[in-house]
């Protein structure tokens, strides 16, 4: 069973909760939308609360920005396909939780997923503090992926610096990037680094 159909499936086991909503695609969905692609892979982007990662997707994905924060319920997902060298990568990205409470649904966002893309809010202290814990679990749930450290609101006044979040990355050994969902700036640019770099790990398997 591949990770869309355990979608379906779990969005019929909680068919009775009213406060979640999960938006499902099924693989022939995902194959008529554009037949010319030639791999398809799951991502993720993850991260606590507010940070803006709906915010970051939707920038990159529609080009538009909501200044209005509307919670994630559940997962949402997107797709958006990149031309490579030699083949057109679909990746499917999970907009996914961070609240605790949609904690027993994280390991479905995990299953079967190539890349992360993990975020934090420049204007928030607690948000980098925990970027140990979303490491851990990406590390735990996914193996040794490509993950792509943003600190996002970069168009505000700071309270994390680039340098920290420098550091943090070599540290783990993370593509770093600042970028801010409300200007546009460095959006397309995380997306096609992780594009390359979950395109290059497929061809490449260790």
């Amino acid at each position: 069973m591949n990770w869309c159909s355990k979608l379906v499936e779990e969005n019929s086991s909680h068919s009775d909760d009213p406060t979640l909503t999960i938006h499902t695609t099924t693989d022939t969905d995902l194959q008529q939308s554009s037949p010319t692609h030639s791999h398809t892979a799951k991502v993720i982007v993850i991260g606590e609360a507010t940070v803006g990662k709906t915010s970051l997707i939707t920038r990159f994905v529609k080009g538009i920005f909501n200044p209005s924060y509307i919670l994630t319920i559940g997962v949402n997902f997107y797709v958006q396909d990149f031309n490579m060298t030699d083949k057109v990568l679909r990746l499917v990205i999970w907009d996914t939780a961070g609240q605790e409470r949609f904690s027993s649904l994280r390991q479905l966002y995990y299953d079967g997923a190539k890349g992360a893309i993990l975020v934090y809010d420049k204007t928030n202290e607690e948000s980098f503090e925990k970027l140990g814990y979303w490491l851990n679990e990406i590390k735990t749930n996914m193996g040794d992926v490509p993950i792509v450290l943003v600190g996002n609101k970069a168009d505000l006044e700071e309270i994390i610096t680039f340098e920290q979040g420098k550091q943090f990355a070599l540290a783990h050994r993370l593509t770093f990037l600042e970028a801010s969902a409300k200007t546009g700036h460095h959006t397309t640019k995380i997306f096609d680094l992780l594009a390359s770099q979950v395109s290059n790990q497929m061809a490449h398997p260790y």
